[in-house]
């Protein structure tokens, strides 16, 4: 009868270190839950967090463009135009003014010359300087038709993308919170089944204590 006992005891006790082993288990697995649900609800709110960022970022940047940086490098670029202008048009009154000068001279040969070397150079510096308005022009009209607005589009094109951006988080949040309710919920249940489980292994194993005690009356 001893060793029966002996036996039965040991049987019972390896019964109870299994579940033991299944209840940190259970709680274990509860936890994960728990903490992956957290972790997802918590990337989403990060994630959104950091759209709004983005949106705000670009809004200043597009404000920044349409307040200061499209300005001045619209006048810087007028400016440019209106340099290369006022200096064609001093070349062209030295020029003149050099040309009225030599006149006065006549037939001189010597005066001729020099006549012909400076104002030569004078014409050269006119050729140069119709050449940089007309560079300055171009620059200008790029600037207004292709560069600017290119740039605003860019920018406008960062917004919407930043605001899609932050709808999508919305939408990613939401989702993380209704996944995050439903592996609760699972795991929750899962938990209670266990714990169902191991209620009925109690009473059963009482009424088999019980058996055994009769048995041995």
């Amino acid at each position: 009868m001893g060793e029966e006992d002996s036996d039965w005891d040991e049987e019972n006790y390896g019964r109870h270190e299994e579940e033991w082993e299944e209840d940190d288990s259970a709680d274990l697995k509860l936890r994960i839950a728990e903490l992956e649900a957290e972790s997802s609800v918590q990337e989403a709110e990060a994630s959104l967090r950091d759209a709004e960022a983005e949106v705000e970022q670009a809004h200043k940047a597009l404000q920044i463009f349409h307040e200061g940086s499209a300005p001045d490098q619209l006048r810087e670029a007028e400016l440019d135009v209106e340099k290369a202008r006022v200096e064609l048009e001093e070349q062209r009154a030295t020029f003149a003014q050099l040309e009225s000068d030599y006149s006065r001279y006549g037939n001189d040969e010597l005066a001729r010359k020099t006549a012909e070397i400076v104002l030569g150079r004078h014409r050269a510096r006119i050729g140069f300087s119709e050449v940089e308005l007309e560079l300055a022009e171009r620059a200008l009209g790029r600037m207004r038709e292709l560069e600017l607005p290119k740039e605003e589009h860019e920018l406008q094109a960062a917004l919407h993308s930043a605001e899609a951006a932050v709808e999508a988080g919305h939408l990613a949040l939401e989702v993380a919170h209704i996944q995050s309710e439903l592996d609760m919920r699972e795991a929750e249940e899962e938990f209670d089944e266990h714990e169902d489980d191991e209620d009925w292994d109690e009473e059963h194993e009482d009424n088999e204590g019980r058996d055994h005690e009769g048995e041995h009356e």
